[in-house]
């Protein structure tokens, strides 16, 4: 699916109505429906006699019987043409089904056939035991439908994808449900048997309908929009055909057609056509997509049918060629549905978290692989163990040998595997081979490229080439406050692009990022909450990719769409997920080294980086219109500590002033030591009055500090802050920050002169020189 969607609702509607619509009336009719089949299956059994009927212009025979049933040990056989049966006669298949409903377990019905021209009385007892084992298999598999069509409903509710996949499984969930037993003809009520029809008929035309659409909708449907209605009129006349048949037969009149006829025309031939049309509809997708990743998915759901359709076809085959019935157990019929809400599942609803390369092809040979090795290891382990003991003649030592040979092909067992395995991912699948190779290969690039600006440049343009992605961005967290900084993109100029992405540490998206450890699409990342999706949307990014070290976030790669439009597929996600980890130890290893963005002494920027972060911010606040505020705080007097107590006390006095600020200021702000004792504070969003306040609330926490020193007396400093703000100075993008830091440092001058352990903002217009 190329879009994402709302959950479907029925309009008009409350949400808590409408959900209670959706979800738990399907539930309750399902459930009711349950009640009614287990209560009437003694009532069903005690009037079953084990055979089935074929309904014909010569009459009604016997077409098979099951063996050991009240019908195969009355003495009956296949081809019997009924007469009569408990004294009424048979003329057609409906005829019977209005005597069968009088029979009672155990309560024997004289029956009178005509075998080979002669005309032979019989009696049978009806009843068979209920098997509890097919009822509660039908709940199973109804329950499996139900689920299907939930998720649908959950997932893209405005595609028409999701509606016909949500009322499809209902149908097939009543149809399962439902107190009818097609198989042996008779119904336990005229109603339930009208219900199967009509959900039959229903069932025909939404599949055939949802198979035209997987992928997405062709150019041949789109072109003629009247076919989509011809499904349902083929589906529901023949369905409507059959059930007033029955009615009216039920009732003594008569129409053009019969019961038997129509329900020939709706099961008999339908089934096999309509198995027929999914397998044309299915396998050309599968053969002529021209994506991959829509043949993969036409091809999964195919699978998913295959079962259903090989044993519908395989009795119109012997049908067709005039072979002898077989009656397929209605337990079969069951299981071979329940491939089919798996296939569609995974290839319509959850598609982009699944390869088809990786779950058909290399799911059926790794399982063949293992299974194949499992069986050879306990075949040689028993051989030998048999040989072992009988050389030994069960001595004590044939338990150390086969304890040995055990442990040998153990050992041996996991080596073996994993190398067959490669051997068949280099054999069978190359492109998936080379293609991983050139993944990971970029890791091993990155490191070359020296810088980290270098290297985000490389990683964005290689992510665009080898993906086919219209853009790609990395945000790299800086240290210590772990701010998300622009560090480079492809596709995209990098000016147009947010700089600094100011969040808070507890966002909802960066937390499920972090905590899922895994790429996740925009869409998912809007339902987490959080300003990040936000901020990842007007980047363009359609997936954003965690890049974490040892669980800690060091950056995010946010890739745009597919310039071809595909999705990305499992292998590319797991590809993204295992080159983000080993990326993010090279960044992290770059910035280890890159060690002159931050002092050791405090663990502030230096004043390098500092700077470039304040002309950065300067130019993102003018090209926004957004506040910016710089505080230069200066340490008074602090000549004086390292003349009276040494240098060693004037360094812890700059560590706990530097630890003091850093708690005093928020994590999108950024401090880095501007000189010996000096320290500038940029603080980004802040309009002077805030940058003031806060200017005053650090002099004061400062003042409050009692350094103790190795002389033991605590030792108290004080600071002198300038403050300015962008507002209240002249400059533009050309100048960089040089106003707003030339009116900081005359505001700390200021300070300075008037008293020290103070505050001065700038005077507005009038920047310092």
């Amino acid at each position: 699916m190329t879009q994402e969607h709302e959950p479907f609702l029925l309009p008009h509607a409350p949400a808590a109505a409408r959900r209670g619509l959706i979800y738990f009336l399907p539930l309750l009719l399902l459930a009711g429906l349950f009640y009614l089949k287990a209560t009437h299956a003694e009532v069903a059994n005690g009037r079953r006699v084990g055979f089935t009927l074929n309904d014909s212009a010569a009459g009604v025979t016997l077409r098979a019987l099951e063996p050991g049933r009240p019908a195969d040990q009355a003495g009956l056989k296949g081809g019997d043409r009924l007469l009569e049966v408990a004294g009424q006669p048979i003329r057609a298949e409906a005829d019977y089904d209005l005597v069968a409903v009088e029979f009672q377990r155990g309560q024997p019905v004289p029956v009178v056939v005509d075998r080979g021209g002669q005309r032979v009385a019989l009696t049978m007892t009806p009843g068979i035991p209920v098997s509890w084992a097919n009822l509660l298999l039908d709940l199973l598999v109804a329950v499996a439908y139900v689920a299907l069509g939930f998720v649908a409903v959950g997932q893209a509710g405005r595609d028409i994808r999701s509606r016909l996949l949500y009322f499809y499984s209902l149908a097939v969930a009543v149809e399962l449900l439902l107190p009818f037993d097609p198989v042996n003809g008779l119904a336990i009520g005229l109603w339930s048997t009208v219900g199967f029809y009509l959900v039959s008929g229903i069932q025909m035309g939404a599949e055939v309908h949802l198979a035209a659409l997987v992928p997405e909708r062709p150019r041949w449907l789109k072109a003629r929009p009247w076919i989509v209605p011809v499904f349902y009129a083929i589906g529901g006349v023949v369905a409507s055909s059959t059930a007033v048949a029955l009615i009216v037969e039920t009732r003594g009149g008569r129409l053009p057609w019969t019961s038997s006829q129509a329900e020939f025309v709706l099961l008999d031939l339908g089934l096999p056509v309509w198995a027929a049309t999914l397998a044309l509809l299915l396998g050309e997708r599968f053969l002529h997509h021209p994506r991959r990743e829509g043949r993969q998915q036409a091809g999964l759901v195919l699978m998913g049918l295959l079962p259903w359709m090989g044993v519908v076809l395989f009795l119109a085959l012997r049908q067709l060629l005039g072979l002898p019935a077989v009656s397929v157990p209605q337990a079969l019929w069951t299981l071979v549905l329940l491939a089919f809400p798996v296939a569609v599942f995974v290839a319509i609803f959850r598609y982009q978290l699944f390869d088809i390369e990786l779950v058909i092809r290399k799911s059926l040979l790794y399982g063949a692989l293992t299974t194949s090795l499992v069986l050879i290891f306990y075949a040689a382990l028993g051989a030998g163990g048999a040989l072992f003991a009988r050389s030994l003649e069960g001595g004590r030592e044939s338990v150390w040998v086969v304890s040995a040979a055990t442990l040998g092909l153990g050992l041996i067992f996991n080596p073996m595997r994993k190398r067959l395995q490669r051997l068949i991912d280099r054999r069978l699948f190359p492109e998936s081979a080379a293609f991983r190779q050139r993944v990971l290969g970029l890791v091993s690039d990155l490191a070359a490229r020296g810088k980290l600006p270098l290297m985000g440049e490389y990683l964005c343009d290689e992510l665009c080439r080898t993906f086919g992605l219209a853009s790609a961005t990395i945000w790299i967290a800086a240290p210590p406050m772990g701010q998300l900084m622009s560090l480079a993109s492809s596709g995209i100029a990098l000016e147009d692009s947010e700089q600094t992405v100011l969040l808070a540490p507890d966002d909802l998206g960066l937390r499920a990022l972090t905590h899922g450890a895994r790429p996740m699409p925009s869409s998912q990342l809007e339902r987490a909450g959080g300003s990040l999706a936000m901020r990842v949307r007007g980047a363009g990014a359609e997936l954003t990719v965690p890049m974490l070290s040892h669980g800690r976030l060091v950056g995010l790669l946010l890739l745009g769409t597919k310039k071809g439009g595909e999705r990305f597929v499992a292998e590319e996600l797991d590809l993204l997920k295992l080159l983000a980890g080993q990326a993010a130890t090279v960044f992290e290893n770059a910035r280890l080294f890159e060690s002159a963005t931050f002092e050791g002494l405090t663990g502030l920027y230096r004043r390098e980086a500092v700077l470039e972060i304040l002309d950065r911010e300067w130019s993102r606040s003018i090209r926004y219109d957004r506040p910016l505020s710089i505080a230069l705080a200066d340490l008074d007097r602090f000549k004086w500590v390292n003349d009276r107590h040494g240098h060693l006390a004037g360094d812890l006095v700059l560590q706990r002033v530097a630890a003091e600020l850093r708690a005093q200021v928020r994590d999108t702000d950024f401090i880095g030591r501007f000189g010996g004792e000096e320290f500038l504070i940029v603080l980004p969003e802040t309009q002077l009055d805030g940058a003031t306040l806060l200017a005053e609330k650090i002099r004061e926490r400062i003042a409050e500090l009692e350094i103790a020193i190795d002389s033991g007396e605590p030792l108290k400093v004080s600071l002198s802050i300038g403050v300015a703000g962008r507002a209240e100075v002249r400059g533009d993008g050309k100048t960089r920050a040089r106003p707003l830091l030339q009116a900081a440092d005359g505001a700390l001058y200021s300070a300075k002169r008037n008293g020290r352990n103070r505050v001065e903002a700038a005077e507005p217009d009038k920047p310092s020189i």
